[in-house]
């Protein structure tokens, strides 16, 4: 049951990611109010790299030349990727 649901919010926080990435790309076409990027870096931080990456790869485009995100969401889906191994190794014990 605890899996399962780990499973959805994974899901669900990477799907958040990349639609806060859609709208930020929006609001920065529209001249409107920016989402601060520490605040897309504490989404990815929660296991949100990957909808981040994404947002950055896919037909938006979105801060793919900034370095701090090149470098960064990288950085942070390897770093997803061994907390969610390391949660699935400790839950299977």
């Amino acid at each position: 049951m605890i899996k399962n649901a780990f499973i959805i919010y994974i899901i669900l926080i990477n799907l958040i990611a990349y639609i806060i990435m859609c709208f930020d790309k929006y609001q920065s076409k529209k001249k409107g109010s920016r989402i601060p990027e520490n605040s897309l870096f504490f989404i990815a931080l929660l296991l949100g790299a990957l909808g981040i990456y994404l947002g950055m790869k896919t037909p938006i485009h979105h801060k793919a030349a900034k370095a701090s995100f090149k470098l960064g969401i990288p950085l942070l889906i390897i770093i997803n990727v061994v907390c969610i191994y390391i949660c699935f190794r400790l839950r299977s014990k």
